[in-house]
Formats: C-alpha cells, sequence, structure tokens
C-alpha cells in the first residue's frame, strides 16, 4: 500500500514520535522524511545505534521517564504518534514500567504540552490481557490513556503480527524457510489456528492516514492485510516467493511451553529476556487472532513475505527504504 498521503500543513505541524528507531518507526520516519514532513525523534542512547534521519527531523536524546526530554519532544507538535516500548522483559515489573508507566508519561505531558492528537500504537494482544504479561501491559497501557481523551484526540491502533523488511526478530525464522522449512506450531483438534497479519508498510500508511485525518476516527481501529491466515498458507506463499518448495515443520505445543518455561528460567538468571518465552507461547498457540477488514490497497502474503526475502540484507537492516 503506497498511496500518496496529503499533508495537512507540513509547514507547520510537527509530529513527536517515540520507539522511532525500532522496526515500525524505521519505516515511519523514512515515509514521513519523503513527505518532507517536519518531525523529532526521541532516542534512547545507546552504543552502535545510528540513524539515518534527514534535515527535517530533530533528534531528541533521552527516554520515556525523562520529563525534560519528553517536554523537548512535545513542546509545539500537533501529533505525537507514540511506538515506544517493551516486547520482551525478564519481569512483569519491565513490561509495566516500559509499556505502562512510559505510555502514561508521554500522554500526560503530550496532553500539557497541546499536542492536539495522539495515536498511540498497541498491539492485537491488547485484546486479550490474561494471556500474558505482555497482554496485560498493552492493555493496561491503553487503560492509561483514558484520563487524556478530554484533552486531545486518543487513537489507539492495535495491528496483528507486523510483518516486513528490518526486523531483526523476523530473520532467524527468514533463514529458516530459505532453507525450506517453516517451523509451527502443530494444529489443535479443533482445527487450524488462524491469525491476521499486516505488512509494516501498510501499518506504517494506516498510522499516516491518521496523521492526516481531521474526521473523528474509531477510539481503536484494529488494521490488517491479511484478515486470516493459517501456517501451512504461509509456507505455501513463501514457496511462491522463493520459487521452491517450503515445508511447514510441525512443533508439538507441549514441546513449545516446555521452552518457553526454560526460556523464563535463564532470562531470570541471566537478566536478560530471550526470544522466546511463557508467554509468547501462549500467544502464539491462542487460536484465533483473526481481524475482520484489511486496510485499502493491502499487501497479500505473498507480497509481503517476497519483500521480506528481498529487502533484508545479513543485519535485518532496510536495504530499500521502501
Amino acid at each position: 500500500m503506497s498511496a500518496p498521503i496529503v499533508a495537512s500543513d507540513p509547514d507547520h505541524d510537527v509530529i513527536a514520535v517515540t520507539g522511532a528507531t525500532g522496526f515500525i518507526g524505521q519505516h515511519l520516519m523514512v515515509r514521513l522524511n519523503q513527505l518532507g514532513r517536519k518531525s523529532r525523534a526521541l532516542v534512547r542512547s545507546k552504543a552502535g545505534r545510528s540513524t539515518d534521519f534527514n534535515e527535517a527531523t530533530q533528534i531528541v536524546p533521552g527516554g520515556l521517564n525523562d520529563p525534560g526530554a519528553l517536554q523537548q519532544l512535545l513542546n509545539g507538535a500537533k501529533i505525537c504518534v507514540h511506538l515506544a516500548g517493551a516486547t520482551k522483559s525478564v519481569s512483569t515489573a519491565g513490561f509495566h514500567s516500559a509499556n505502562v508507566i512510559g505510555t502514561f508519561n508521554v500522554a500526560a505531558c503530550a496532553a500539557k504540552a497541546g499536542v492536539e492528537h495522539f495515536i498511540c500504537v498497541s498491539s492485537q494482544v491488547a485484546r486479550a490481557p490474561e494471556i500474558s504479561d505482555y497482554a496485560a501491559s498493552k492493555a493496561s497501557a491503553e487503560a492509561a490513556l483514558d484520563p487524556y481523551k478530554s484533552q486531545m484526540r486518543v487513537t489507539v491502533i492495535r495491528p496483528p503480527a507486523v510483518i516486513g523488511p528490518g526486523d531483526p526478530m523476523l530473520k532467524p525464522m527468514l533463514d529458516l524457510i530459505r532453507g525450506g522449512w517453516l517451523p509451527a506450531p502443530s494444529e489443535p483438534r479443533s482445527g487450524a489456528r488462524s491469525f491476521a497479519v499486516i505488512s509494516v508498510n501498510d501499518l506504517v500508511e494506516r498510522i499516516l492516514q491518521s496523521v492526516t485525518s481531521g474526521e473523528t476516527e474509531p477510539g481503536v481501529i484494529e488494521p490488517c492485510s491479511v484478515p486470516a491466515t493459517t501456517w501451512q498458507s504461509v509456507g505455501a506463499a513463501a514457496g511462491v516467493a522463493l520459487n521452491r518448495r517450503v515445508r511447514v515443520l510441525s512443533i508439538w505445543s507441549g514441546i513449545l511451553r516446555s521452552a518457553g518455561f526454560l526460556a523464563d528460567g535463564l532470562a531470570t538468571l541471566v537478566r536478560r529476556p530471550m526470544p522466546i518465552s511463557h508467554g509468547k507461547v501462549r500467544e502464539l498457540l491462542a487460536a484465533d487472532w483473526t481481524y475482520d477488514d484489511p486496510v485499502q490497497d493491502a499487501m497479500n502474503l505473498e507480497e509481503i513475505l517476497r519483500a521480506c526475502f528481498l529487502e533484508q540484507d545479513s543485519n535485518g537492516r532496510i536495504l530499500s527504504g521502501e
């Protein structure tokens, strides 16, 4: 999806962005730069971190718990796109600090600074807060916005699984698929697991639609590219994209649960989150993560996967700038 976005007032409307150096944030910043939109990006200092923002973007050093940095980020901004948060944590408290308190801090500062439209990119798992600590934190983060809905427009965007070039967490899976194998949880007796996906490009365009829209939108938006798919369909689409056979390797759910518990124990021991956890396994094994309606001009599954295979370098970085 790449329809042109018409800026409402690109010379005066500053867009504040948190999470600009993350997977979705990188793609959003590329599009904002392409559109010539003035923006400010909150960026935490981190060894080896580099940014490719152009002169239209002001970098504000700091984090979600830094009042001075948030004030600098948000003063004079008309719109705030809040992307920052934690997808992995050793503890429940870690998720709460990054996702709930962090969101509250940004929203409170945004309201005080006179931001007119606050766009929070949440997650589909907020639908089921009981399923994991991460899901609970995303639902609580959405609730933390309630006190500010009378002071500014608040839009919550809940994407399902986001797929696209530039995601380092996706690279190991892509490497396995290139080798002809797609590891996936075994199907439950009740039938195939169905889930929605969205390409990162489609998600960014939907965010930009909210940025430029002067109309009141629903409080919660659930965009997707593919409303419902299965692991078998993903394997078939990957095979078409790669022009080779991709076999789906079914992994018994008990093995996945055991791996999640073991990963949690290791994470507690080394004080560093693992790529897998018991909570992530529970999310993965949920039977229905489908949505209803795709975004306009959405990419199909084959197109999404082909973009991933063609546009990632060995470190999972974006090559094309799309």
